[in-house]
């Protein structure tokens, strides 16, 4: 029984597929057949989880390679009951690696995002969006088609990290976003120590640069793209020059140079709104004894 041992597990929006691309280049790492395989998500909703034979299935091909990862950023909003389900079947030395981004910033790149993603209207604004989100209760978050109003509840990280560190202790690694990008060399070095794996044998220590949320020109072109990327994630992980090709070649056609910014009243308002949360979360990481990001220091 194969099954993974390491697993990013959040958040959403803040560099987890770039560093699921690079793990995955390790030669001691083999990754799931797809990136998200969402698993262990339907606890998350409620639900129960699938057969154990439907997870086995994405690492049916793994070999001696001691570290077997997936990365679900949305199981950390699971809690308790995407910890259990996972401790149920995973091997008892499951390795969780979190990355936390500057709340702001994550909710702005989730909001475009959802926009790019065609789950919301193209034209709706960040006022109108916190607006929305703001009237949907925990219960309406239960169903998972409201994720997408998940913006500024996904950055209250303080409301979600305690039950990981009680449930993994050492066995859980933070990393922040700011320094994967600007420091991806150091990053995946710690990375490397807390799987034990040689952080010499990575083909590069830069970045893969993935998920990257960009505009776009026409939606019905971009929601056809959009289904065949889902439909081939198996084969185009297996093919990632091809995938780059194919990818360069579709933003050409359809992509946006344009990129929706930030407009400062809105900035303002979340810096407000995250305050409180930001302050329960420094605590939280000073009593667990974990490093600050700069987002949180001073």
């Amino acid at each position: 029984m194969i099954l993974a041992n390491a697993i990013i597990a959040g958040v959403n929006k803040a560099g987890t597929t770039s560093l699921f691309v690079s793990l995955s280049s390790h030669p001691e790492v083999f990754p799931a057949a797809v990136k998200e395989t969402s698993y262990f998500l339907p606890p998350r909703w409620g639900q129960p989880i699938e057969d154990q034979e439907v997870y086995e299935a994405y690492f049916s091909k793994a070999g001696t390679e001691p570290i077997r990862l997936e990365a679900t950023p949305a199981y950390f909003y699971g809690g308790q009951p995407v910890i259990d389900a996972m401790k149920a079947i995973l091997p008892s030395n499951l390795k969780i690696l979190v990355v936390l981004r500057e709340p702001v910033e994550r909710f702005w790149s989730f909001f475009t995002f959802q926009k790019a993603r065609l789950r919301i209207p193209k034209e709706m604004s960040a006022l109108e969006y916190l607006a929305k989100s703001d009237g949907l209760t925990d219960s309406d978050f239960s169903d998972p088609s409201q994720e997408r109003w998940f913006a500024f509840q996904g950055g209250c990280y303080a409301d979600y990290l305690p039950v990981w560190h009680e449930a993994l202790g050492e066995n859980l690694e933070i990393i922040y976003f700011d320094e994967l990008m600007k420091q991806p060399q150091q990053v995946l070095e710690q990375v490397a120590r807390f799987l034990n794996i040689d952080s010499e044998l990575f083909p590069s220590l830069e970045l893969a640069r993935e998920n990257q949320t960009t505009g776009y020109k026409r939606s019905g072109l971009q929601r056809f793209a959009l289904a065949v990327n889902t439909r081939l994630e198996k084969f185009l992980r297996r093919h990632y020059g091809l995938k780059e090709k194919l990818r360069s070649m579709y933003y050409r056609i359809n992509g946006s140079t344009k990129k929706e910014k930030m407009p400062e009243d809105i900035r303002t308002v979340l810096a407000d709104r995250y305050q409180a949360p930001n302050a329960q979360l420094r605590s939280q990481l000073q009593a667990m004894g974990r490093k600050l990001p700069r987002w949180l220091e001073g």
